[in-house]
């Protein structure tokens, strides 16, 4: 039997937050006493200030609710803009996030390329990606975290410049946040490389369809992260996370009643709610 950890990302309130009915502390007290989690996943919407004496306050909340940062989801800051002037400053802006990261004991960090256009990558960006991940996985190595991107916009979303620059930064630090298949083209091949280099995942309702698997393919390839759930809907959020959690635990459940080794069976959810068909 294998025991899979199972988390809610903090985004899953994103419409509470924008309500001003949650703030990361009621986060981290639903994640101990209504989900029953030990892990957070903290998107930095979350997190209105860097401020060391905030960031004391969220670290305390995390140790009293006996939880574990798997994630630092970091929005906002990214690696690539056009202009030199904004580019360097969203670096400025991660450079504090690695240090906020390393305070609140973050396991791994987001953060994306950038690129509006999910096609058009110039040699001028790769090369400025590559050197930047390279310089974020090495300080990310020594304070015991990953660091790397989600396929979930820009060029993050494309299996090719996925796959060439974890290629070249060559780091065992550097991994991959799996949004499960967010691809814009070749989504098997995208798939593979996210299963391949997967240090953090999020589940999100519309995957419930094929998580399974998914969750299988994981398992067997020796992931040791979370796994996420991440919820979008903005209405209703602590019931529709509810559901959704408890969807994720009882695909795990099949799996190990079959056996990992096995092909995933059809789920049980699929013929109550029909959404395989």
């Amino acid at each position: 039997m294998k025991l899979l950890p199972t988390c809610v990302a903090s985004y899953s309130f994103h419409g509470m937050l924008g309500e001003g009915t949650c703030d990361v502390f009621r986060y981290l007290d639903l994640l101990r006493f209504r989900y029953h989690v030990r892990y957070a996943d903290i998107w930095t919407g979350f997190l209105p200030t860097l401020d060391d004496g905030f960031l004391g306050k969220v670290r305390a909340a995390l140790d009293r609710n006996e939880l574990t940062l798997a994630n630092l989801c970091v929005d906002g800051p990214h690696v690539w803009m056009d202009d030199p002037d904004a580019r360097e400053a969203h670096k400025k802006q991660m450079l504090d996030m690695l240090r906020a990261a390393e305070k609140l004991g973050a396991k791994t960090v987001r953060v994306d390329f950038g690129g509006t256009d999910g096609h058009t990558m110039p040699e001028e960006a790769f090369e400025y990606i590559v050197k930047t991940y390279r310089e974020y996985a090495s300080i990310s190595a020594d304070r015991g975290m990953k660091i790397g991107p989600e396929n979930h916009w820009g060029w993050d979303r494309v299996p090719e410049y996925l796959e060439k620059v974890a290629a070249a930064v060559d780091s065992p630090a550097y991994g991959h946040l799996y949004h499960l298949r967010n691809f814009y083209d070749e989504p098997e091949r995208g798939e593979a490389y996210a299963i391949s280099k997967a240090m953090h995942t999020h589940i999100h309702a519309n995957s419930m369809p094929y998580a399974k698997d998914v969750i299988r393919r994981l398992a067997n390839r020796g992931y040791e992260g979370v796994y996420s759930v991440e919820h979008h809907s903005g209405h209703l959020e602590p019931e529709r996370v509810d559901w959704q959690l408890a969807t994720v635990r009882g695909l795990i459940a099949e799996l190990n009643d079959e056996g990992y080794e096995n092909e995933a069976k059809p789920s049980f959810f699929d013929g109550i709610y029909n959404i395989g068909g």
